[in-house]
């Protein structure tokens, strides 16, 4: 069910007024598919959230897919039987990664794509930084349909600021602040079927005891018909590499965009690496790591 009375429904160009955002240039950067530990996207984040402090430094935004992990959010760390659950789904080839922006778990795969905006402003209000990127995805993704912002009830990783075609959540968005910058994170369901990942999550709360939780929920409930892609509601395959396209040639409407070669200093990413596991207690395994006879569910 969409939560319509808390919909945004941008205007044309609305979300680029934001004079905060006027930066002369934004560098686009591709890290491509992932598959080993899914902490390592999330550390590239960090390594350039970091790099914000630098004089001079220019608005990122990082695309990255991971292929097949759960992305899960502090809350579901309550969750009573989580190390069940995350057995039970790494026999289907999903790792699992706690990350430290806000929400609650999204599954990752390789028709999901990831675009991190990082900003060097920590100024920007919340409410300003989530209409910024609501009103980009309405305008990126407007050919696939009309895209509504607002609660889609009984979706995974519920929110104020999901996006929906039709009523189906498409995606939503996580912000994390650091000292240096701002990080929105958004994640797009592109390829395949929402439904297939709706039923997923569906299948990982009942075994991770959602139901038996009287207090601090990750979510109220999970529904699998509320999960949809955006090749479910263009009624054709719609590749991740066109999305991307897309969205760049919007930004490019608005700012000057260059694409650039990724590239990070290796300890540079290390340093962000043991900063999200050992200063802020995250953890990270591969599918293969939860498999194993004797892997515990780090505390």
């Amino acid at each position: 069910m969409y939560n319509r009375n808390r919909c945004l429904q941008a205007e044309e160009g609305a979300g680029f007024m934001l004079t905060n955002l006027d930066y002369p240039l934004f560098h686009w950067v591709d890290s491509g598919t992932h598959t080993a530990q899914p902490i390592e996207p999330l550390a590239f984040d960090e390594t350039f959230a970091n790099r914000m402090v630098r004089a001079g430094s220019v608005p990122i935004v990082h695309y990255w897919i991971y292929e097949r992990a759960l992305f899960l959010g502090r809350r579901d760390a309550r969750l009573p039987r989580l190390e069940k659950a995350l057995r039970l789904l790494a026999r289907d080839g999903y790792g699992a990664v706690l990350r430290s922006s806000g929400g609650a778990c999204v599954p990752l795969d390789a028709g999901v794509l990831n675009m991190a905006i990082h900003l060097p402003n920590t100024g920007l209000s919340l409410d300003s930084f989530f209409r910024f990127a609501a009103t980009v995805m309405q305008l990126g993704l407007k050919e696939y349909g009309n895209i509504e912002v607002g609660e889609v009830i009984g979706s995974y990783c519920v929110g104020d600021f999901d996006f929906a075609i039709g009523g189906k959540k498409i995606g939503g968005m996580a912000q994390r602040r650091t000292r240096h910058g701002a990080i929105l994170q958004l994640c797009i369901n592109v390829e395949g079927s929402g439904r297939a990942r709706g039923e997923l999550m569906e299948r990982f709360y009942l075994e991770a005891g959602l139901d038996e939780m009287e207090k601090n929920r990750p979510i109220p409930s999970i529904i699998h018909d509320t999960i949809g892609s955006l090749s479910d509601a263009a009624g054709r395959h719609v590749p991740v590499a066109e999305v991307k396209q897309k969205m760049f040639d919007v930004f490019s409407s608005r700012w000057k965009s260059e694409r650039i070669p990724f590239s990070l200093p290796t300890a540079e990413v290390e340093s962000a690496r043991h900063h999200l596991l050992n200063r802020l207690g995250l953890f990270s395994y591969t599918a293969a790591e939860i498999l194993a006879p004797d892997w515990k569910l780090t505390d």
